[in-house]
């Protein structure tokens, strides 16, 4: 299957800026104190369940890995993939958690402006790319759900 590569940029760019279906990604974490972006939800067998904040690190570490391996086809070592694709859970109390998230933050827009210059080039083999846009969209839902159970304002 072809996929248009022009298509597919425009609703990369809209899903961060003016959003698809539902919020626009940026609004969804950039109002976000560390605490709200480090809070994790119980399961009904009391399980700890993933943060905002390690979901938009599960997103960077898979668009990192998606431009890399447009030079470099090696798969993540095991050992990245355990230490981060879902990293720990940062401590939201530390003196260094503000700054910390807001490195998370803009690393995260760094990836999306990354993907989207390689969108734009017509040389650019999109395969792997063209899947982190349904991907981020999953997790994105996942994302406002948590700011719902937080009681946040809705975005839209």
């Amino acid at each position: 299957m072809t996929i248009n590569r022009e298509l597919l940029a425009t609703w990369w760019n809209d899903a961060w800026s003016e959003g698809l279906w539902a919020a626009a990604w940026s609004k969804s974490i950039n109002d976000l104190n560390p605490a709200q972006a480090a809070w994790q939800p119980r399961d009904a067998n009391g399980k700890m369940r993933h943060s905002i904040w390690q979901h938009v690190s599960h997103m960077i570490f898979w668009r990192e890995d998606a431009l890399r391996r447009l030079t470099d086809p090696t798969k993540p070592s095991e050992e990245a993939l355990a230490r981060l694709n879902f990293p720990a859970n940062p401590d939201a109390t530390s003196p260094g958690a503000s700054h910390a998230w807001d490195d998370t933050r803009a690393r995260f827009k760094a990836s999306q402006d990354a993907i989207a210059a390689k969108l734009a080039e017509p040389s650019t083999d999109i395969t792997r790319l063209q899947y982190m846009l349904p991907h981020d969209c999953y997790h994105f839902g996942q994302i406002n759900l948590l700011r719902a159970l937080q009681g946040l304002v809705p975005i839209e």
